[in-house]
């Protein structure tokens, strides 16, 4: 069933491993092979499989046979051709029963209602298939954010350290104030600090991608932060339209509104009556009450109707269970459209105005830096303080986060869109893990 996985994602079964740092498709590759969820979905399918194979059963002829040997004792008062008025004799029975529905709407129904329950199943596994590519994507993108977050704070440490290190010295020839000296001292214990704590978050996120995998996932490869990011093609509506017609959750639902109110139409069918053939050839060689009698076969064809009068209201109760089902699958299909509407209009609009936050992160970072380099410069002239160095220290830091934050942001965007669009396949996938960084290839020995 794995294998068919990934031909429905667009993927194949030859897909490289890489031996260092992971990427999206090595990370899908163990995650499609390891998901629960994604056996579950397989597993519900195959039951409704067997459902509809045991509704459409109901349907075909039924053959049984039957033999029956037996050892009989018959005792009279009276003697038997002058024979005391007990005899024992075997008996033997055989027959053999062929049952076929002629008129049964009700189980044509639920045979219908049945496959659109296996239709239901079929959209609920591909959208376990998306799901978990979108989750795969998001968790991705966090823990790239957490191992950013912990390399920027380390760079901040070592120039904060770098810049003590010189304020130190500068006051021992009394050449910087001892106030700068404190700020400085108090700066690297509190980036110290949140360094622990950011470390701490990017072995979280790394531990939240091996949830999906099933095995630990010690590196992953990092974002390109030169990649093209094209807006989405078409309009906002469009996309909306597009989620409407292909988004297999949505399908899904649509399936269990078609299932119920052809169950509706199967229970209100149980009031009409069913006919049904009966074929049948039966060879005894005992009678009635199995007394003894002359071998003998009888073949009997037979047609057998069933009127229905008074079930106890069963069969009222089934319409009206069935009725309130297609009211609440209705329910949750417009509360699907709704949410479904909303999050594409949001993937849209985040994804076509990506790349211009990712031009004025870029700007922000290169502003940024210059103003940190003038800091340093205007406190070696004695213009500024320490704390207007930090400070440029901190914003610096902050631009470089806000740069990496806004591609993983256009990730994000693009996976939302394209899922809630039912277009999150392997052929995305590999767009995407196509804007990652290649990992370093292995030195040989």
């Amino acid at each position: 069933m794995h294998r068919t996985l990934f031909l429905l994602l667009g993927l194949t079964s030859g897909l490289p491993v890489h031996a260092g740092a992971d990427d999206l498709m090595s990370l899908y590759q163990r995650a499609v092979l390891a998901s629960p969820e994604l056996n579950g979905s397989e597993y519900a399918l195959e039951i409704a499989k067997a459902r509809e194979d045991q509704s459409f059963g109901k349907l075909l002829p039924q053959i049984s046979v039957v033999g029956n040997y037996s050892l009989n004792q018959f005792h009279s008062d009276k003697a038997i051709n002058g024979r005391p008025g007990t005899i024992g004799y075997p008996g033997t029975r055989a027959s053999v029963n062929l049952q076929q529905p002629l008129f049964d709407l009700q189980a044509y129904l639920l045979m219908k209602s049945q496959q659109s329950l296996t239709s239901q199943s079929e959209e609920e596994l591909l959208e376990a298939h998306q799901k978990l590519i979108a989750d795969l994507i998001e968790r991705y993108m966090d823990a790239l954010e957490a191992a950013d977050k912990s390399k920027i704070i380390a760079d901040e440490l070592s120039s904060t350290e770098k810049q003590l290190e010189r304020v130190k010295a500068m006051q021992e020839r009394q050449l910087a104030m001892i106030t700068d000296l404190y700020e400085l001292q108090a700066r690297t214990e509190t980036l110290r600090t949140n360094l622990i704590d950011s470390d701490n978050d990017a072995r979280i996120a790394l531990e939240k991608l091996r949830e999906l995998t099933g095995d630990a996932v010690t590196g992953i490869q990092p974002a390109r932060l030169d990649a093209v990011q094209p807006p989405p093609e078409g309009s906002i509506d469009s996309w909306v339209q597009q989620a409407g017609r292909i988004n297999p959750e949505l399908q899904a639902l649509k399936h269990a509104v078609e299932s119920a109110r052809q169950s509706i139409s199967a229970y209100r069918a149980g009031h009409l009556p069913t006919l049904q053939l009966q074929l049948s050839g039966v060879y005894s060689d005992t009678s009635y009450n199995n007394q003894t009698s002359p071998p003998f076969d009888i073949g009997t064809a037979a047609i057998q109707a069933n009127v229905p009068l008074y079930e106890g209201g069963i069969t009222s109760a089934r319409v009206r269970e069935a009725e309130a089902r297609k009211r609440l699958s209705e329910a949750q299909l417009e509360q699907k459209l709704r949410e479904l509407e909303k999050l594409t209009r949001a993937a849209y609009l985040d994804m076509a105005t990506s790349p211009a936050r990712s031009q004025a992160t870029d700007r922000q970072l290169a502003a940024s830096e210059k103003s940190r380099d003038a800091m340093k410069k205007g406190y070696e002239l004695g213009v500024v303080t320490i704390v207007d160095v930090l400070e440029a220290e901190k914003q610096l830091s902050e631009a470089r986060k806000a740069q990496r934050l806004a591609r993983y942001r256009y990730f994000k965007a693009r996976s939302t869109l394209y899922h809630q669009a039912g277009r999150l396949i392997g052929v995305e996938l590999t767009q995407l893990n196509k804007w990652l960084l290649p990992s370093a290839p292995t030195p040989k020995k």
